[in-house]
């Protein structure tokens, strides 16, 4: 069922969406997203996506702690002092969009590919700020309803689509040269095989065409085993490297534009997702999700955050890459 968007006030300006805990359900058994010293393959990381994302009680809690109550679930920019994940947020999709703008400009005729949309909130900025279509193709049917229910709100329906898909498998062939851009805000860390999605992307776009992408990286030289405060909380294939995208980029065809390296304010905005569960646990633990779970995250984030401050392992930016227009060398 769409999870309704009218929330209950949550500490620090969050809104929850309501939610009936587990035994108002039947007998259902909710499973908690838990991948402590797993990585997936290619095949099997759809359903750990799922999991992970797109159960009712996981999508509260990332619209709480990584959302602060909206619907950009993503990582964030600080331009404040007083900024928290909500506000942080919102600005990595002003960024993005400027930037995409910047290589391609975005006119109300064009039609864009959200890859991954999750929530909905790329998609619902893009078409409120540029005037044009977005489809978004997204695992979760869950995350997809709450994408066009707030469209709804917004007046913006007529302008977003939500698709079902798997990153993992081919693209529809009928998106063979459909849209002007494509966005993909931090969800390349599931895809297994990132040179073949971004053919498959090239294909799709028309010459011209711009992708913006950010993702959650290793910093260059990072060994796997000190990404473990994310790999054991995030359904990955492997944590791509800042270096890596660019020769990514290249090898599918792509123009390499820029990359806009943001790592230094992951260490903040790990903290802020420490404080969003400190101060939005009761309403939470109402709400089905149990304290075991918040405790994972919150020794999770600890090493996330203290790893970040002394050694920077984590990467985390944005690319901007164009598919050659016709006679473009």
């Amino acid at each position: 069922r769409a999870v309704a968007v009218d929330t209950p006030e949550c500490a620090s300006r969050t809104r929850l969406p309501p939610f009936d805990p587990p035994d108002h359900r039947s007998n259902r058994t909710v499973t908690m997203a838990d991948f402590v010293d797993k990585q997936f393959s290619k095949e099997e990381v759809a359903d750990k996506v799922l999991e992970q994302y797109d159960e009712e009680i996981t999508r509260v809690f990332y619209q709480c702690v990584m959302g602060g109550g909206g619907h950009d679930i993503h990582f964030g920019i600080y331009k404040n002092p007083e900024d928290g994940v909500k506000e942080s947020s919102a600005y990595t999709t002003e960024w993005m969009m400027t930037q995409m703008d910047w290589a391609k400009t975005i006119t109300p005729d064009m039609h864009v590919l959200d890859l991954g949309s999750g929530h909905g909130g790329g998609s619902h900025a893009m078409a409120q700020r540029f005037g044009c279509k977005v489809t978004g193709y997204n695992l979760g049917p869950g995350q997809n309803a709450l994408n066009m229910e707030r469209c709804k709100e917004l007046g913006i329906d007529h302008l977003v689509d939500a698709q079902v898909g798997n990153i993992n498998n081919p693209l529809p062939e009928e998106w063979t040269g459909k849209f002007d851009a494509v966005w993909s805000c931090e969800v390349l860390c599931h895809a297994g095989d990132k040179v073949a999605l971004f053919k498959e992307l090239v294909r799709c776009l028309k010459p011209g065409g711009v992708f913006v992408f950010s993702d959650i990286m290793g910093a260059d030289g990072a060994d796997e085993k000190a990404l473990k405060g994310f790999t054991d909380r995030n359904a990955t294939t492997f944590m791509g490297r800042p270096s890596m995208y660019i020769d990514f980029i290249k090898e599918s065809g792509f123009k390499y534009v820029t990359w806009w390296d943001g790592s230094n304010h992951l260490e903040r905005y790990f903290r802020n997702m420490l404080s969003q569960i400190a101060e939005n646990r009761p309403e939470m633990n109402a709400k089905g999700i149990s304290d075991q779970y918040l405790d994972n995250w919150v020794s999770s984030l600890t090493e996330r955050a203290d790893i970040q401050k002394e050694k920077g392992v984590f990467a985390w930016g944005v690319f901007v890459a164009r598919k050659p227009a016709e006679g473009e060398l």
